[in-house]
Parts: C-alpha cells; sequence; structure tokens
C-alpha cells in the first residue's frame, strides 16, 4: 500500500511521522527526504517546484510521469527570499552559514535520510546587490555588464557557500546524494509578481518582496530593451551551472554524490511565467517533473 507523501517543517512532527513510518516497518520503501531552499521551493503564492514534487498532480500518473513509488516523507527547511551566501546585514537569510548547516546537519544526522534536495543561489545575484553592482554603470552590453558581476568574485563566493554546505553534510553521510538545480532562463524581465485572489492572503505577508528585482538595475546601464535584459541574465544562469554547480558536481571530494538537474531552456514562453524570477504553477508544474526524475534516479531502487 503506497504512502502518501508528507511535507513537514515542524521537527516534532517530522520525528513523530518518522517514527510512526519505522513502528510500521515502512521505512524500507518511504523515502525519507531533506529539503533546503529560496522561494523556488517555498513560496505560498501558488504550487511551487517542491511542492508538485510532493504532492504530484492526478493526470502526472494517467501521463506516465515518474512519481516517488511509495510516497515519502520531505522534511522542509526552505524560505522564500533566502540567499546562499553570508549576509552581514541580515544573517538569519542566510543558508549557507556555518551556524545554520551545522544546526541542520545535526538534524540529518539523528534519521536515516536517502536524499538532500538544495534550491540556492538565485538571489545572490539580484536586488540590493545587483542594485550596488551596477551602480554607475552606462551603456554596457549583456557581456560587458555580466564581465562586471564576473569581476566581483560573486561566483567565487557562492561555489565556497555550496562547497560549506557539501563538506559538512557529505562527511555526516558520504552515501546520502545531494541534488541541487540550475534556474530556467526569465523571460519577464521588469515584471513584479502578479497577486491574485486566490494567494491574496500570503501575498499581503510578502507585499515587500514582490518584486522587480532585476529589471530597475540593468535598465539604466543596459540599452536595448528586454532582449538585451534577457541576454544578460542568461549569462548569469548560465554563469551559474558553468562556475558554481559542475565544479563542484565533477569535484572528487564529493564521490560522485553531489549533482545538479539542468532546468535551462524548459520555459520558452512569456505565459509560464509569474513575473522576472518566478515561473507561474504550470510551469513549477512542469520543472517539477523533470527534477523527480532526477531524484527517483538517485533514491534506493525500493524507494523509487
Amino acid at each position: 500500500m503506497p504512502v502518501p507523501a508528507s511535507s513537514l517543517s515542524q521537527r516534532g512532527q517530522f520525528r513523530a511521522l518518522y517514527n510512526g513510518l519505522k513502528s510500521q516497518k515502512a521505512l524500507d520503501r518511504v523515502p525519507v527526504i531533506l529539503c533546503e531552499g529560496d522561494s523556488w521551493f517555498s513560496t505560498p503564492l501558488y504550487m511551487n517546484m517542491l511542492d508538485w514534487i510532493v504532492s504530484p498532480a492526478p493526470q502526472d500518473n494517467e501521463r506516465g510521469v515518474p512519481l516517488l513509488g511509495q510516497g515519502g516523507l520531505f522534511f522542509r527547511a526552505e524560505h522564500s527570499g533566502d540567499q546562499a551566501i553570508p549576509q552581514k546585514e541580515h544573517p538569519s537569510r542566510s543558508m549557507f552559514t556555518k551556524d545554520n548547516v551545522d544546526d541542520l546537519v545535526g538534524w540529518f544526522g539523528r534519521f536515516n535520510f536517502d536524499a538532500v534536495l538544495l534550491s540556492a543561489g538565485g538571489n545572490d545575484f539580484v536586488d540590493t546587490w545587483l542594485q550596488k553592482t551596477m551602480a554607475g554603470q552606462k551603456n554596457l552590453s549583456p557581456q560587458q555588464a555580466f564581465d562586471v558581476i564576473v569581476a566581483t568574485g560573486r561566483f567565487d563566493d557562492l561555489r565556497n557557500a555550496y562547497a560549506l554546505f557539501l563538506d559538512t553534510f557529505h562527511a555526516a553521510k558520504p552515501n546520502v546524494p545531494i541534488l541541487a538545480h540550475t534556474y530556467d532562463y526569465p523571460r519577464l524581465i521588469g515584471s513584479d509578481a502578479k497577486l491574485g485572489l486566490g494567494n491574496l492572503g500570503a501575498a499581503a505577508l510578502l507585499k515587500k518582496s514582490i518584486g522587480p528585482w532585476i529589471g530597475p538595475y540593468i535598465e539604466p546601464v543596459i540599452p536595448g530593451g528586454v532582449p538585451a535584459w534577457r541576454a544578460f541574465v542568461k549569462l548569469l544562469i548560465d554563469g551559474f551551472a558553468e562556475r558554481v554547480l559542475e565544479p563542484l558536481k565533477a569535484s572528487a571530494r564529493y564521490g560522485g554524490m553531489f549533482d545538479y538537474v539542468d532546468l535551462r531552456g524548459q520555459l520558452t514562453r512569456d505565459d509560464q511565467w509569474n513575473d522576472e524570477m518566478h515561473p507561474n504553477e504550470a510551469g513549477f508544474h512542469l520543472l517539477a517533473t523533470v527534477f523527480r526524475a532526477a531524484l527517483s534516479a538517485k533514491l534506493p531502487p525500493a524507494k523509487r
């Protein structure tokens, strides 16, 4: 009998459900997964990518989309707006600080997790950081603007932040796979979040974080309008994959246990996006099918 997927952010609830599955001798077939990340895993405005992985739509099964075979137990530690790189101004909004990583790995060590999912890095290149970085710049091509980003060392800082997390978790349990993802190429540069009646309650809590986080800071710097701005952001997305995720995946120190899902080029239509950084619910659903298949392949055969 399949076990319905459950996602919990409260540690006491997670422990109780884990122990319940253990007493029922169900842990040999139920995947147990720890999740840390940003709004691609946590936005409450509609079903995000992780929501779709935890709770696939009924039609997914009919379409033959690979699901987690016996349900799953997800411990969710993600928060919208969190950055990967430690921030002096807002340390509590930084994922890969020593205190936060040590706290999570302590929890990780108490249970038999089968995988760790990460969604991190997108927020580190936008908003006030991008504003400060581009201040005073004028008439740059997308490539020249990207070169300004590279010169700051931001990609190196992000790779080092990821490495702190990976080193700590891999040392604790070297055989547990850790799976991250790229972001897809945004299209609605300069657009803020679309808030409808269905998400108005949650939106009230996030009214200071509905964007735009990119457009206002590159519009005065990169001439050429949306096509040029998309080209610049594409370089950022590619840079994240090529300068952060790929070197870490290739590193022998993780024994092949760190990997990432390449989501670039999946969402090619404006109507698959909600704003300049986030797909809409349908967009996240499409990305989740790609991510879920990669996750399933990382799990023990009995738990796929």
